[in-house]
């Protein structure tokens, strides 16, 4: 039984039409009828009778509406109290100048796609002064470039990567090759 069914067959009986509660609820008449049918078959009854002028509930379909009723509106309450109790208020996240480059937009679209009701606040700034501010409490959450150790903060690490200096050999700031140092494939030129 599914809730849909309910609100097809309340919505049939209140009107007293299948024509007029498909109208009402938006949906072809067929496809409630059909609903309808599924609904009798899995309860073993006849729950309306078809008359000329319309549709009346059997004795069976007039103790089924009544409970059917409550049903809906348990179902719609349970609804409202989820909406409710859903997460809901501000949040600061700190992300340096070329992180936001990259993960500000998409950030910002699943923030608010996940949790419509949090207002986002971003904050662009460098990675140490985020983690001042983080510090401070003036951020919720930021993405540093360097771990924080600390007892106060919960670290996740989202990825790691390998910078290389690449530059001509004969600058005068250049690293002097050594072979423990550098791997083979790296070349100077």
């Amino acid at each position: 039984m599914e809730l849909r069914q309910l609100r097809y067959f309340v919505s049939v009986v209140a009107q007293g039409s299948m024509g007029r509660a498909a109208l009402e609820l938006g949906v072809g008449t067929s496809a409630q009828s059909q609903q309808i049918s599924r609904l009798e078959g899995e309860l073993a009854t006849r729950l309306l009778q078809r008359t000329s002028s319309g549709v009346v509930p059997t004795d069976a379909g007039l103790a089924f509406w009544r409970q059917a009723q409550l049903a809906i509106r348990h179902a719609d309450d349970a609804m409202r109290a989820a909406q409710l109790a859903r997460l809901s208020g501000h949040v600061s996240v700190g992300m340096a100048p070329s992180t936001t480059g990259v993960l500000g937009l998409p950030f910002m679209a699943a923030m608010r796609e996940r949790y419509p009701d949090i207002r986002l606040h971003l904050v662009e700034n460098l990675s140490g002064n985020l983690a001042t501010m983080l510090g401070a409490r003036q951020l919720d959450l930021a993405v540093l470039f360097q771990e924080e150790r600390t007892r106060r903060w919960s670290v996740l690490p989202l990825l790691e990567e390998k910078l290389f200096l690449i530059c001509r050999r004969d600058l005068p700031a250049a690293p002097r090759r050594t072979t423990s140092a550098w791997p083979s494939w790296v070349t100077f030129r």
